[in-house]
């Protein structure tokens, strides 16, 4: 020791350790979603950087975020404790449709992008093909891992026009022309033919179906078909029996190639039909089908050869027995004599006995 040095004190600093703690939570979320962080140790009470005091918090960052704990214990001794917690974004989605609107029976082809796997109502796949009956929204949920997201598009649905067709009249003769009407839709267009409108007047030369395509003024078309019966012109024969007649003679007129005949002059009917001219005539006949169609007129020529006008003359007129007389005839081409069918315009005869001669003339027949 030294001389003079006071009495030694002896002092004891207690160290108390630092509290421990250990904070737990999920390492990382998806943007919009809630963690639960918890701080677990020695010291009595928790202070969050966050305000809160709690040894749990609830937290919804919209970025990474670093949490700080500092807890205190009974001897005072702070310690702190730090938490990071990733916030992974969610996928961004955009939705196209390639028609938007469509019209009722259309297929529309719907397509997102945005993420890495896809799933729909009924089906996945960045891409389906829907063809709705009516309006309809779909809903497709993108995911990037474990954060997902969802978008929806909508495709509106038009109904398409209820097209009629009709055709004024349903039948028609070769030639003739009929009216064809559409309803329902704004604008039409018909085929064969390519004709616009929605009435339109057609001459088809045979039977035809037309198909007429109506457009709403939503561009929505729809189809209905009309036939129109074409019947065939008959093709009308007329013959005479005979060609050639004798004034005061009758004629058979026969037709063909129809069902009904009218026949003039006279306006007679019938297939076959009986004429008496009194001179060279032309007739002519008009045939109709069973479908009501009138052939073009057919026309015969009926001549008639008028009888002829014959006059005799014996001269003399009286003669001595074993004497001749010349019996001329007149007003015919051609003469018959009897008794004897003596022929010629003039003819030599001597009868022992008084004798009446007849004189035939002809015309031809």
């Amino acid at each position: 020791s030294t001389c003079g040095a006071g009495p030694r004190v002896a002092i004891s600093v207690t160290v108390n350790t630092l509290p421990t703690m250990t904070v737990s939570s999920v390492n990382a979320i998806c943007n919009g979603s809630t963690a639960t962080m918890s701080v677990a140790g020695t010291p009595l009470s928790y202070t969050w950087n966050t305000g809160a005091t709690t040894t749990s918090i609830a937290i919804s960052p919209s970025a990474t975020t670093v949490y700080t704990v500092t807890g205190t214990d009974i001897n005072g001794c702070v310690s702190s404790k730090t938490k990071t917690l990733t916030v992974n974004a969610l996928p961004s989605l955009t939705v196209t449709g390639s028609d938007i609107t469509i019209c009722k029976g259309n297929a529309s082809i719907v397509a997102v992008t945005g993420a890495n796997t896809y799933t729909w109502a009924t089906a996945t796949g960045s891409t389906i093909v829907v063809t709705p009956t009516a309006t309809t929204i779909y809903t497709v949920t993108g995911a990037n891992g474990s954060c997902t997201n969802t978008k929806t598009i909508s495709i509106t649905v038009n109904s398409n026009p209820t097209v009629t067709a009709v055709s004024s009249p349903t039948a028609i003769c070769a030639g003739a022309s009929a009216t064809l009407t559409g309803s329902g839709a704004s604008t039409y267009t018909w085929s064969p033919g390519a004709l616009n409108g929605s009435t339109v007047a057609v001459t088809p030369t045979v039977t035809t179906t037309y198909t007429v395509v109506g457009t709403s003024t939503l561009g929505c078309t729809n189809t209905k078909t009309v036939t129109l019966t074409v019947n065939s012109i008959p093709s009308v024969t007329a013959t005479s029996n005979p060609t050639i007649i004798c004034a005061g003679s009758s004629a058979t007129l026969t037709g063909s190639g129809a069902s009904t005949y009218t026949w003039n002059p006279g306006a007679l009917s019938g297939t076959t039909i009986a004429v008496t001219p009194t001179a060279t005539t032309i007739y002519s006949v008009v045939g109709t089908s069973t479908a009501g169609c009138t052939s073009p007129t057919r026309t015969l020529n009926l001549t008639v050869t008028p009888i002829p006008t014959v006059s005799a003359v014996s001269s003399p007129t009286a003669i001595c027995a074993g004497s001749s007389a010349t019996l001329t005839g007149s007003g015919a081409t051609s003469y018959t004599w009897n008794p004897g069918a003596l022929t010629g315009t003039t003819t030599v005869v001597t009868p022992t006995a008084t004798t009446i001669y007849t004189l035939t003339g002809a015309n031809g027949s």
